[in-house]
C-alpha cells in the first residue's frame, strides 16, 4: 500500500505533519507524549507505507515529522495548520485510498488520546477531520 504519486508528495506529507500538529496543539500545548505518539505512528504506519525518497535519500514519510516539529518550533496556529491540511487534502483527494484515510484518523486519534485522553477541543477537531476525510 502506498499513497499514489501526487504532483508533490513532499507537500502532501508536510501538510499531514501540520494536521497532526493541529491535533496536538488544539488545547494550547504540544506535550512530549503527543510527539511520542506521532513517532510511534510513523514507525508503525507511515514509514512502511512510503517507499519514495527525496534527492538526499530521506524517506518522504519523514516529512510528516519534520513539518510537525517545524510547526511546534514556529508556534503555528493550530487552526491555520488544520486549514493548510484540509486545502491540500481536498485538492489531492483522488490520491488517497480509504485505508490511507483510516491511517490518518488512527494517527490523529493516537495523538489526541496520548495525554490524559481526549478533551473537548480534540474531540471536535477529530470530528471535523472525519468529515473532511469523508468528503
Amino acid at each position: 500500500m502506498r499513497i499514489a504519486a501526487t504532483p508533490n508528495i513532499q507537500d502532501l506529507y508536510t501538510k499531514l505533519g501540520y494536521l497532526f500538529y493541529s491535533i496536538a496543539a488544539i488545547d494550547g500545548h504540544v506535550r512530549a507524549l503527543e510527539a511520542s505518539a506521532l513517532h510511534t505512528a510513523m514507525k508503525e504506519y507511515w514509514l512502511p507505507l512510503e517507499d519514495s525518497s527525496d534527492e538526499f535519500g530521506t524517506d518522504m514519510g519523514y516529512y510528516i515529522e519534520m513539518a510537525f516539529d517545524e510547526a511546534v518550533e514556529s508556534k503555528m496556529d493550530p487552526d491555520t495548520a488544520f486549514t493548510l491540511f484540509k486545502e491540500n487534502f481536498m485538492a489531492n483527494r483522488t490520491y488517497f485510498q480509504p485505508s490511507e484515510c483510516e491511517m490518518i484518523q488512527r494517527t490523529a486519534a493516537a495523538i489526541a488520546s496520548a495525554y490524559a485522553n481526549n478533551n473537548k477541543a480534540e474531540l471536535t477537531r477529530l470530528a471535523h477531520l472525519a468529515a473532511v476525510l469523508r468528503s
